[in-house]
């Protein structure tokens, strides 16, 4: 392994480190850095911000991370713009970095890296170099099989021949199920690791199917069938590599579009196969996937127009704030020993006081 404490560097000459000769094991994990420390591990890039000037030279910014969480980083360059270019084009998005000699600062009530081009480095790691396990934070692969069992059970519980057929054509397919198990529900926002989208789904049907129970006359066969299918498209909206990222289409159209036009592929397929499918339930469905995020400025072509769709989306509401919540709580425990913290509200767009305290 290549030694990240002795360096000798020329004037004039851009920062790097050689590269380790074999996989290297995270020691410094993001949750456990505190002011002062000395950081020499990697990374995951999650974004990049382009070099700018300042004062002293060039500078840009990171946001790196790992499986406990992420950390804002700040590369202070010299006023040699191109070598400043060179390195911030050397990796992106979705690689492995090696930070060397980075000071852990506070910035704004949070922890942040801070590197100095005198003193330190960046350098993008080879697929050989790390363990993916490292980085993306996962459910534990018992918990996943678990929540899929639920899935399956509830599946079952489908009395409706049509929706009961959808279902299946999305359920028995293998590479569908892989990616079901494996995907997550969102970059930053709430149940973001692996299996974040199943265990995700595994909590909107289980509070749809509390509401129906409290509300007589509603059609728990679509309920369960829109709660299942609600965020189908995240499967290919999001990309796990190193880091949670959006693919193309997931920039370009987003999960709710993607699941209305996927979930009607299906139906064209049962169809195809001789499979009726009744065109005014097709519709129904469908809507419940278009109108699950309840309201236009967040992100829905429609809003609910069914009382099947507003239970879907008062029960996705639900779990994705509550879930937020928690790990908004979670994160300020990490940063802070008091019983109460500012904590960032995304959907607010200001800091508002939590409780961070053990009950």
């Amino acid at each position: 392994m290549a030694d990240i404490l002795n360096y000798d560097k020329r004037k004039d000459e851009q920062t790097m480190i050689e590269a380790d000769t074999g996989k290297r094991k995270k020691e410094q994990f993001i949750e456990n850095l505190r002011e002062g420390d000395v950081v020499n591990d990697i990374y995951a890039v999650k974004i990049k911000n382009p070099p700018r000037p300042y004062k002293r030279g060039t500078w840009f910014g990171l946001v790196l991370t790992d499986k406990t969480g992420e950390i804002n980083v700040k590369y202070w360059g010299s006023d040699n713009k191109e070598r400043i270019k060179r390195l911030y084009d050397s990796f992106k998005p979705g690689d492995v970095v090696q930070i060397r000699l980075g000071n852990v600062e506070i910035y704004e009530e949070k922890p942040q890296i801070s590197i100095n081009e005198t003193i330190g480095g960046i350098r993008r790691c080879s697929l050989t170099e790390y363990d993916i396990s490292d980085f993306i934070p996962s459910l534990d692969d018992y918990k996943i099989k678990e929540l899929f069992e639920t899935i399956k059970k509830e599946i079952k519980t489908i009395e409706n021949e049509h929706l009961k057929r959808l279902l299946d054509i999305f359920f028995n397919d293998k590479e569908i199920v892989k990616e079901f198990m494996s995907s997550p529900s969102a970059m930053t926002h709430h149940h973001n690791y692996v299996g974040g989208n199943l265990e995700h789904t595994v909590s909107v049907i289980r509070l749809c199917k509390n509401i129906c129970e409290m509300y007589p006359g509603v059609n728990i066969d679509q309920v369960i069938t829109g709660a299942i299918l609600h965020d189908i498209g995240k499967l290919k909206e999001y990309i796990s590599t190193a880091s949670i990222d959006k693919t193309d289409i997931g920039n370009f159209i987003g999960h709710i579009v993607i699941g209305d036009r996927w979930i009607r592929e299906k139906i064209q397929e049962l169809r195809k196969k001789g499979k009726d499918f009744n065109e005014e339930l097709e519709n129904k469905i469908c809507h419940i996937i278009l109108s699950h995020h309840g309201r236009y400025e967040f992100g829905s072509p429609r809003m609910p127009k069914t009382i099947e769709a507003m239970i879907v989306h008062a029960a996705d509401m639900m779990d994705s704030q509550v879930k937020n919540f928690m790990q908004n709580i979670e994160e300020g425990r990490k940063i802070s020993d008091n019983n109460w913290g500012f904590i960032w509200d995304s959907d607010m767009g200001i800091k508002r006081p939590m409780y961070l305290g053990e009950d």
